[in-house]
């Protein structure tokens, strides 16, 4: 006790209830300290007058008025008394709002297009267990809150529908949500803050839960149907009685005449603790408090909800959020709220185009299972060219290098590539001669070699040949780094006699020179 000047320690009384408050039998002054005061004192050592010398505390158990929690849920029922939104109107499947209400996951289907403004409802009456009310609340305090995704196609007009709480026909919160004009694949989250409503009218099922969302076409905005899954419902009913909080102890030390010099307040005998007021003695509220049986606790180890040595049940503190804006985890007055993942499949080919996609295979049970099959097939990056050209003249450059740029492809990224390419020719001789044309891929960002030079086509004749056709060059190239251009070569060699045609490279009315690559791993 010396925090609050005490000079001696307080009695901690541990789980059961001191028939009597603990004492401590201290001196008390004598009649000399009452007449002269303390500066009338001539003994040695300490004061008689040392008010501290005849200080005595005493330690008893008490209940604060914390906030409980009491059980509730919300049970589909009509929405049509809660059709305020002008235009037409839809209810939501029955079965579908009670999945919703149960926190599951459930659809508002997209108007079929021909209802301007069309809104799609639910509504759920709340209803508590009685038996989890202590002593004689007269109010309760609800809070609800609610994820919504738009699906599509269309972008939602505005702000696009509502999350409302009523009694009887009387709105008490009526929010709306946004953020406006929530695109398709666009997130958000209703939210009815804590608001009190009497307890009677709660067990009189005038209490209701909300929900409306914009699901046909809007004029005003130009907007189509959009359809919208619903999940993470959460509703909390708390109630307070005063004196049917949390047991602590309260120790008071007080001088020979009464006057107290400090009180502290702690959990065990040493952990401070802050109660809720007003307090009152453990034995004046006991039956007051008092739910009508005792609750079954679980046995599970993840069960997080313990009872205390005064009988009570505790559960765990709000946890401790890193604020870093990259923590998706925050509290909501439904309680601590974590991304939820929406594990969905692609079915093969279902996700093409010229950028790098994969398809996904997702297998798991209905339902929350704990473990998932993902599969996934890599569509990899590739290209095609057509060289829309005419051939190039080979023979006006005997012997030379010939690059063809209208062949170029580009590898858009690091990786194994397959490259192939159709080289289109034609060669021929009016009296007789012989040679050949080669033809090499080459890597014109690095200078480097694709493929040593392959025989596109040969001749030797002893008179008048003519012969034109397509010849293949594939290889496997590996790039660290990108992007990389890809180009043929092309090469024309005569060995003897006279020539009087070597061309190729590009297209004519028999076929094309063509370019291929396919990533087929990293």
């Amino acid at each position: 006790m010396s925090g609050c000047g005490c000079t001696q320690s307080p009695i901690a009384v541990g789980g059961r209830q001191p028939t009597e408050p603990a004492r401590f039998p201290v001196p008390c002054p004598d009649s000399r300290c009452a007449d002269s005061g303390c500066s009338g004192s001539t003994r040695s050592g300490p004061s008689c007058c040392d008010r501290r010398r005849c200080e005595h505390c005493e330690t008893i158990r008490l209940r604060d008025s914390a906030p409980y929690r009491v059980a509730a849920t919300a049970k589909s029922i009509d929405p049509t008394p809660y059709y305020t939104i002008a235009n037409t109107h839809a209810a939501l499947d029955p079965v579908v709002a009670q999945t919703i209400l149960d926190s599951g996951t459930g659809t508002f289907p997209a108007d079929d297009g021909t209802h301007n403004g069309q809104h799609t409802w639910l509504a759920g009456v709340v209803r508590v267990d009685p038996a989890s009310l202590r002593g004689k609340p007269t109010e309760v305090t609800i809070s609800a809150s609610v994820h919504v995704r738009n699906d599509g196609p269309s972008t939602a007009c505005r702000l696009y529908g509502r999350f409302a709480l009523w009694n009887g026909t009387t709105p008490v919160r009526t929010d709306l949500l946004g953020p406006p004009d929530l695109s398709a694949g666009g997130e958000d989250d209703g939210v009815i803050p804590p608001t009190t409503v009497p307890l009677a009218d709660v067990l009189d099922g005038k209490i209701v839960v909300e929900l409306n969302l914009e699901t046909g076409n809007d004029d005003a905005c130009r907007v189509g149907p959009k359809q919208w899954t619903v999940d993470s419902f959460v509703l909390t009913v708390r109630a307070a009685t005063p004196g049917c909080g949390r047991s602590f102890l309260r120790t008071t030390c007080r001088t020979c005449d009464g006057a107290v010099t400090c009180t502290t307040d702690t959990l065990d005998g040493s952990t401070p603790y802050a109660p809720v007021p007003p307090v009152v003695p453990v034995a004046s509220c006991q039956d007051g408090c008092a739910t009508a049986g005792p609750p079954c606790l679980s046995t599970d180890r993840g069960n997080a909800i313990v009872r205390g040595s005064d009988g009570c049940l505790y559960a765990p503190d709000t946890p401790a959020l890193d604020p870093s804006p990259c923590n998706a985890a925050r509290n909501t007055t439904g309680g601590l709220l974590v991304p939820r993942i929406d594990v969905t499949g692609i079915a093969p080919g279902g996700n093409t185009g010229t950028e790098r996609s994969v398809d996904i295979d997702v297998t798991g049970t209905p339902g929350c299972p704990e473990r998932w099959r993902v599969g996934a097939r890599l569509t990899p990056v590739s290209g095609f060219l057509n060289t829309e050209r005419q051939h190039a003249n080979l023979l006006a450059r005997t012997g030379a290098d010939v690059p063809i740029p209208e062949s170029d492809v580009v590898l858009p990224e690091a990786g194994v590539y397959h490259i192939d390419s159709d080289v289109r020719y034609a060669l021929g001789s009016a009296t007789g001669g012989s040679g050949y044309i080669i033809g090499w891929l080459l890597d014109e960002t690095t200078d480097t070699l694709l493929t040593s030079f392959t025989q596109i086509a040969a001749i030797n004749a002893e008179r008048q040949e003519q012969q034109g056709g397509t010849t293949h060059i594939m290889t496997e190239y590996t790039v660290a780094s990108a992007p990389r251009t890809i180009r043929l070569h092309l090469m024309f060699v005569l060995t003897g006699g006279k020539i009087s045609t070597a061309e190729a490279g590009g297209t004519d009315s028999n076929g094309a020179t063509r370019m291929r690559f396919l990533k087929i791993r990293d």
